[in-house]
């Protein structure tokens, strides 16, 4: 046998073997499970659970949290876990996003006990 015939049937074979292999690495490798949080409605004893790497907050049924309250938008914000923590971003609502007394203007670090104010619905942020 030549070198040709003997690479014809070797090439298929490893490229058959890598894919599995890949394959397998794939279907083995698991994202990183997000430590929860949740946001408390501290008047009504609500508890949102958040247990996504991004949760979206509003009044739409296709949204993650949903607040059915006139003063929220349909899509409110979005609370995502980052490096640096959590991170809630307002996009674009009408009525504002607040953490404390200050104002999110686009994206902002929120704490473990901060009070968020979406539209005017206060909801404490708690992480477990």
């Amino acid at each position: 046998m030549d070198l040709l015939t003997v690479a014809r049937y070797l090439i298929p074979v490893l490229c058959f073997v890598v894919i599995v292999y890949c394959i397998k690495s794939l279907l083995q490798s698991k994202a990183p499970k997000v430590n929860p949080a949740c946001l408390i409605d501290e008047i009504t004893g609500d508890e949102y659970l958040i247990t996504n790497w991004e949760t979206s907050v509003g009044r739409s049924n296709a949204c993650d949290i949903v607040l059915n309250y006139p003063s929220v938008s349909r899509f409110h914000a979005v609370i995502a876990k980052h490096k640096k923590g959590w991170v809630i971003t307002d996009t674009n609502s009408s009525s504002g996003t607040t953490i404390g007394k200050t104002k999110v203007e686009r994206t902002a670090v929120v704490n473990d006990g901060d009070v968020v104010s979406f539209g005017g619905i206060h909801l404490r942020f708690r992480i477990k």
